[in-house]
C-alpha cells in the first residue's frame, strides 16, 4: 500500500486551507483508492474526523519522524507556505520538513504552491537550495514561477498548474439556500463579504461598512459576511457590521464555520462576492458568481489577473466609492468565458494529482 504524508497549514479552522486538503485527499483517492494518507495538523483529531485520514501533530517531532519514516512521498502544499510576509518561522518550519524528507530518502513534491514573497536574502538562498532537491515542483500561478526562477531554480523543473481547489465540484445551490434560510437570508439579493484582519483595519473597516450600506440600498440587498477563519474573521466582520449603523439590520455575520461543500453551496447563492480571502474568490469563480478582489497579498492579484477579474485596489488605499463603482460594473454580469477557464483549471488540477501518483511505488 502506497503512503503519502501531507504538510500544510491544516487543522487551524481556515476554510481555504481545509478546502485545499479536501480537494487533495478526494483527488488522490479518485486516482488511487487504496492510498494511505497521513496529514500533519494543528488539530489532528478534527483533521482525522473531517477528512477520514490519519493525522499527527505537526510540531511533535517524534510523531512527525515516525510518520515520515513510514511514508513513500511528502506532499507539501497547497497554499502559500513558502513566504516570509506573515512569518519567517513558518517558512523555516516548512523548509525543515522538506529537508527532513529528502534526508530520509523520500520523494518530495511541492504541490500547487503559491511562492513568496520571500524578502530575506538568507531565506531566499535557503528556499532555493532546498526546493532544488524536490522531485516535482508545481506552482499555482505565473508569479510563483518567476519567484522560484529568481531564486536560481531551473525553469524547466517548475510546472505551472492550478490551485488544488479547482478539482472540487460546484456548490449545491439548494443546500446553500437551506443554510442561508436558517439566518433569515435569501429573500433579497445577497452580497457576500469575506474579510480578514490586516494592518490598517481601523481605516478599511469604515470603508467596507460604507460600501456595504451603499450596495444594500442600491440593490435592495442583504449583506452576508462569510468568516473563513474562526474566530478572527468573525471579529473583523462584526466590527464592520456595527459600523453600518442603522443599516446593520440588513447584514448578517454567519456565526459558525462550515465544511468546504457548505461554503461552496452558500456562495453559489450570492449575486456578488467581495473578498480579501483568496479561496472565497476561488469558491465564487467555481460557481460563476461575480467576484471583486481586495488586494492584500500578491496571491490575490495573481489569481484575479489569471481569471481576468477585477481587483478594487490594495487594502491600504481602498475606498467605499471605489468598491461600489467596481461592484456596479459586475452586478448581474456572469462571465461566459469563465466557465472555459474553470474547465481548463479542473483538468490541470487532475493532471497535478496524476504527477504525484506516478512517483509512488508500483
Amino acid at each position: 500500500m502506497s503512503r503519502i504524508l501531507i504538510s500544510g497549514y491544516y487543522g487551524f479552522a481556515n476554510a481555504g486551507d481545509e478546502a485545499m486538503l479536501t480537494a487533495i485527499v478526494d483527488a488522490l483517492r479518485q486516482e488511487k483508492p487504496e492510498v494511505k494518507i497521513t496529514v500533519m495538523s494543528g488539530n489532528p483529531r478534527v483533521t482525522a474526523e473531517r477528512h477520514q485520514v490519519e493525522a499527527v501533530p505537526r510540531f511533535d517531532i517524534l510523531q512527525v519522524l515516525k510518520a515520515m519514516a513510514k511514508t513513500d512521498l511528502l506532499l507539501s502544499g497547497g497554499g502559500s507556505l513558502l513566504q516570509d510576509v506573515t512569518s519567517t518561522k513558518s517558512l523555516f518550519y516548512y523548509l525543515s520538513i522538506l529537508a527532513l524528507a529528502k534526508l530520509m530518502g523520500k520523494k518530495v513534491v511541492l504541490f500547487a504552491q503559491g511562492i513568496g514573497p520571500i524578502n530575506s536574502p538568507l531565506a531566499r538562498r535557503l528556499t532555493g537550495y532546498i526546493c532544488r532537491k524536490a522531485d516535482i515542483i508545481t506552482v499555482r500561478d505565473d508569479g510563483s514561477f518567476e519567484e522560484l526562477k529568481t531564486m536560481g531554480l531551473d525553469s524547466e523543473k517548475i510546472i505551472i498548474t492550478a490551485d488544488a481547489v479547482f478539482s472540487l465540484p460546484t456548490g449545491q445551490k439548494e443546500v446553500g439556500r437551506a443554510i442561508l434560510q436558517k439566518y433569515n437570508l435569501g429573500a433579497k439579493p445577497l452580497i457576500g463579504f469575506a474579510l480578514r484582519h490586516w494592518p490598517g483595519e481601523g481605516r478599511f473597516e469604515q470603508e467596507f461598512a460604507q460600501a456595504a450600506v451603499l450596495l444594500a440600498k442600491k440593490y435592495a440587498a442583504q449583506i452576508v459576511f462569510l468568516p473563513l477563519q474562526f474566530p478572527a474573521d468573525e471579529e473583523v466582520s462584526k466590527a464592520v457590521q456595527v459600523l453600518m449603523g442603522e443599516q446593520a439590520s440588513v447584514a448578517c455575520v454567519l456565526p459558525q464555520s462550515f465544511t468546504t461543500e457548505e461554503y461552496l453551496a452558500i456562495i453559489s447563492n450570492l449575486q456578488l462576492l467581495i473578498g480579501m480571502r483568496l479561496h472565497a474568490l476561488v469558491f465564487a469563480a467555481l460557481n460563476n458568481v461575480p467576484f471583486l478582489g481586495v488586494s492584500y497579498d500578491p496571491k490575490v492579484d495573481r489569481f484575479v489577473t489569471a481569471m481576468e477579474g477585477k481587483v478594487t485596489g490594495d487594502v491600504e488605499h481602498i475606498t467605499a466609492l471605489g468598491i461600489t463603482q467596481a461592484a456596479e460594473q459586475l452586478w448581474q454580469k456572469k462571465d461566459p468565458a469563465l466557465l472555459g477557464k474553470i474547465a481548463g483549471l479542473r483538468l490541470e488540477a487532475r493532471r497535478n494529482i496524476q504527477r504525484v501518483i506516478k512517483l509512488l511505488p508500483r
